[in-house]
């Protein structure tokens, strides 16, 4: 197998399937236009999880992406630094949270 079908069949989704689709790094790169460096970074830093990470690869699904181009975004439109985006990544987490305690309470009534 040449070196060009190795690395496209290794960039491409683990798993296929809507919603619960696992996408390898250079996937993740593709779609969030963000580097691999910085996928990592916020990675470490606990902005994004992963579904899976071992020593050689690191596996992120849809969560994740959208986590990521919410990140790049807010990174490009408001220029924010480290400490900025650590609280806006809490807050996210926080209204999320909420969100779902509404449509909990909301299906109680």
């Amino acid at each position: 197998m040449s070196k060009s079908k190795k690395s496209a069949k290794s960039s491409a989704k683990v798993s296929v399937s809507g919603p619960h689709a696992i996408y390898t790094i250079e996937t993740v790169e593709r779609i969030t236009h963000l580097s691999r460096d910085r996928i990592v970074l916020y990675y470490q830093h606990g902005l994004v999880s992963s579904v899976r990470a071992t020593k050689k690869e690191i596996l992120f699904d849809e969560e994740a992406i959208h986590r990521l181009r919410r990140i790049a975004f807010v990174l490009s439109e408001y220029g924010i630094n480290h400490q900025g985006l650590r609280e806006f990544v809490s807050l996210m987490d926080e209204v999320e949270q909420l969100r779902e305690e509404v449509r909990f309470l909301r299906q109680r009534v």
